[in-house]
């Protein structure tokens, strides 16, 4: 996993210097433009890290207590989605930083999908 995660920053910080402008050319995002390598990663441990966080709110466990278990799985489906979708929203320029190391992408990764988890939580069960 450390393998891949070295390729994929050095992929990320390639993709920086091989853009015509000087920026990743994939858009701005959480203030630093960290392009689409940067923002996968991103998505890819928050997904990773999602349903544990799911199954420890209370109310989640409580709410899947009337669920079947397909239900259930939709349901994490579509709040796990949604947290990867918008964690690359909550990266700052600061935590792109810290992810060049295992203990940092660990803390970036606990400290967004937390963030997004319940916002989308939130923002799903509101509708």
């Amino acid at each position: 996993m450390n393998k891949i995660a070295l390729t994929a920053l050095t992929a990320l910080a390639l993709t920086a210097c091989a853009a015509p402008n000087g920026s990743a050319g994939f858009g701005n995002v959480g203030g630093a433009d960290i392009g689409a390598a940067g923002s996968g990663l991103v998505k890819m441990w928050v997904q990773n890290q999602c349903v544990g966080e799911l199954q420890k709110r209370n109310e989640w466990r409580l709410i899947a207590l009337a669920m079947s278990a397909e239900k259930q799985q939709e349901w994490e489906d579509r709040i796990c989605g949604c947290a990867s979708e918008e964690a690359p929203k909550q990266i700052s320029a600061a935590d792109i930083g810290q992810m060049l190391t295992q203990e940092g992408r660990n803390k970036v990764a606990a400290e967004v999908t937390v963030k997004t988890v319940t916002a989308c939580f939130k923002r799903l069960y509101q509708k």
